[in-house]
């Protein structure tokens, strides 16, 4: 009988599953079996006896992680606990030792999302008299890089960070400190403090830190390209002097720049772990040798990289088909025709997906797959948990579970409309500051009879809130059962949100006591506060339903970590992909260059590459468009060109031979520790 862990690995995967101690930079390619290697090491160590208490596994999606724990299991009958996203980890842990940070915060503590976050922003704004001051997104930003980079607002605005604030440092600290200390005072925290405050405890709480180092012997990080500055002070942290790190990663498909993350994490790393052992994995098992090549040669051109050379056994495919379109919607008139053949082929809609660079490149697209009845998810689109009357009920649930939480008692009284306004509500709020009590808990307090003994709407309201209160908080189901009954959302529906999609809202509250059903199944001894967490950390990409008989729309920076038989990537233009923004300077072009190589390289069978001649682009009209130049780096042997590509082959002129010429670069390398390097 067969070594379910260590069978069918090729050398190198074999050297990074069996890796025991010190720290291991896996280069793994797209396609290389990355998940494969990483989940056999968690159940390899397992089975060498260590305890799944001392390891510590993180990625970046839920769906990633649900996936890695579901494979361990299978291989070994055992799971990590500790197993899931930066942001729910540190989620987890901060429940258990926040009040250690002496910052406000107890373990009951609601995650805002961005929403709640501007809304909060908005009030201190205004309180603060600041909204004619200073621009609420801008600030809301530049307190998320105050947080992820470990800087103040003085520090961030000297260092060349928001020229626009450089005559409103005072303004904009004021904000910054007037936002976090109503963060507070809700019992709440902002994603970015899900990791802030988890690296503030394990920096300055020297007894909390060694608590963590001796518990995790092993830390496996995934997509560590992906890291930004303070996750990779979190990992330092957290390994201690073991240094047991072991972290995944392919620098060619650093996407994220616009989200913090850090390409020099990775490119650093045998400067930063000294003697790390590198491992390469560039055996693909996913893509045909076409597209393989053209991806190679596409990436060739970037000059801060891992020098690789994926390889594969697949066949050789057919060529990518290239595609010129008259305007945006004929493109997507092309590419559904297109679909309806490869469907008459029996092909399946699951396994076709499209990709573009911005989402507003999918309104025609969509427009032209509902004219055509093409059956399609979009990920990306409004999500589930943003919808008006899901979001209401998480604030009846989130008052429920942190009684500290304004926002959604804001929420809640202009849900209930039970005629309690602004004026009234300032009265409530000093009444409750006089008497040190939060909100909720002066409402529910006898107090509230006598301050407001001839106000009745008031007094209904704090009657309510004492009926709140006493409801359960487990199992979660019943909870949200009884809030629901409670809120009169269902109830009221039609009152709420009018007639127009009545029934959908009214199936998306009921979803939400099904998804509360399958939490308890799956959490037993779980209460309302987990479930509001893990709903909080639910990403765009884990909501994309494999499984679902449709077509795939998204972005190209949503299509990361998935795969598909056939891929369209629509919009290949100059200002598009590579994106305007972007394109002014060689970092920005080079991770332009690495997001068409993640489109790529998610597909399997066959690749449909389209632009258009014209397209319309808010505030300019339609004008006249040119391909990206990164068609001119792809093999012509790779392509086969339809409509008038060859007479608008080079923006700048020239031929294909003259243009790649020009933008060939040698890569960097760095393997300096001289260790033990494994090339497929």
């Amino acid at each position: 009988m067969g070594d379910p862990i260590l069978d069918n690995l090729t050398e190198a995967q074999y050297a990074a599953v069996t890796h025991r101690d010190g720290p291991l930079l896996v280069i793994a390619g797209a396609g290389s079996g990355k998940t494969r290697v990483v989940t056999r090491r968690l159940a390899w160590l397992l089975r060498e006896g260590v305890r799944s208490s001392n390891i510590l596994a993180m990625t970046f999606t839920n769906k990633a992680a649900r996936e890695m724990r579901q494979r361990v299991i299978a291989l070994i009958g055992e799971s990590i606990s500790d197993l899931g996203t930066f942001h729910s980890c540190c989620a987890r842990f901060l429940r258990q030792d926040v009040t250690a940070l002496h910052c406000g915060l107890d373990h009951n503590f609601t995650i805002y999302d961005e929403e709640d976050s501007l809304s909060l922003l908005k009030t201190c704004l205004k309180e603060n008299k600041l909204a004619d001051i200073l621009g609420e997104k801008g600030v809301r930003k530049a307190i998320s890089d105050c947080k992820n980079r470990q800087m103040t607002p003085y520090e961030l605005v000297q260092a060349g960070f928001y020229s626009e604030f450089q005559n409103r440092i005072r303004e904009l600290e004021q904000a910054v400190l007037a936002y976090n200390q109503a963060l507070r005072h809700s019992n709440a925290v902002d994603f970015d403090d899900l990791l802030a405050l988890m690296v503030r405890l394990l920096r300055e709480n020297e007894a909390m830190r060694n608590i963590y180092t001796r518990r995790f012997r092993y830390i496996l990080v995934d997509e560590y390209q992906d890291t930004n500055r303070i996750q990779y002070e979190l990992i330092k942290l957290l390994a201690g002097d073991r240094r047991n790190v072991h972290v995944t990663g392919d620098p060619d498909q650093s996407i994220y720049s616009w989200r913090g993350a850090d390409y020099r994490n990775i490119m650093d790393f045998t400067q930063d772990y000294e003697g790390a052992k590198v491992i390469k994995l560039e055996q693909n098992y996913r893509s045909t040798k076409t597209i393989l090549e053209a991806s190679n040669e596409l990436i060739s051109y970037n000059s801060w990289r891992f020098k690789k050379q994926l390889v594969t056994d697949n066949p050789q495919g057919d060529p990518i088909l290239l595609r010129e379109c008259p305007s945006a919607e004929e493109e997507a008139v092309w590419i559904c025709n297109r679909i309806q053949q490869l469907r008459l082929n029996h092909v399946s809609w699951r396994d076709i997906a499209v990709f573009y660079r911005t989402n507003m490149q999918s309104r025609p697209l969509e427009e032209e797959i509902l004219r055509q009845g093409i059956p399609y998810q979009l990920v990306g689109g409004i999500r589930y948990y943003e919808r008006r009357e899901v979001k209401d009920f998480l604030a009846f649930l989130r008052l429920k579970s942190n009684e500290c939480d304004e926002v959604a008692l804001r929420r809640v009284l202009d849900c209930l409309k039970c005629g309690i306004g602004p004026k009234t509500l300032a009265k409530v709020v000093d009444f409750a500051n006089k008497n040190f009590q939060t909100i909720f808990a002066y409402l529910c307090d006898e107090d509230v009879k006598r301050d407001f003994r001839n106000q009745p709407k008031m007094l209904d309201f704090a009657d309510w809130c004492r009926q709140l209160r006493e409801m359960p908080l487990s199992p979660v189901k019943d909870a949200c059962e009884a809030v629901l009954e409670h809120s009169r959302l269902s109830l009221n529906a039609e009152k709420q949100y009018g007639e127009e999609n009545l029934e959908d809202r009214l199936e998306n509250l009921g979803a939400l006591i099904e998804r509360a059903a399958n939490f308890d199944k799956d959490n037993p001894g779980g209460d309302l506060s987990q479930f509001l967490e893990e709903i909080s950390l639910v990403a765009d990409i884990d909501n994309h339903d494999s499984g679902a008989d449709s077509i795939s729309l998204m972005t190209l920076h949503s299509s990361k970590g998935l795969e598909f038989p056939y891929v369209f990537i629509a919009g290949l233009e100059e200002g598009l992909l590579p994106h305007v923004n972007s394109s002014e300077s060689s970092h920005g072009l080079e991770e332009e260059r690495r997001l068409f190589y993640v489109g790529l390289t998610r597909a399997q069978k066959a690749v449909f590459l389209t632009y258009a001649a014209a397209r319309f682009q808010y505030g300019r009209g339609t004008h006249r468009t040119e391909p990206s130049v990164f068609i001119s780096e792809l093999p012509e042997k790779c392509l086969e060109e339809e409509g008038y590509w060859q007479d608008r082959l080079a923006p700048t002129g020239g031929s294909r031979q003259a243009r790649q010429a020009e933008n060939r670069t040698e890569p960097y390398l760095d393997y300096s520790s001289g260790d033990e390097y494994y090339d497929e």
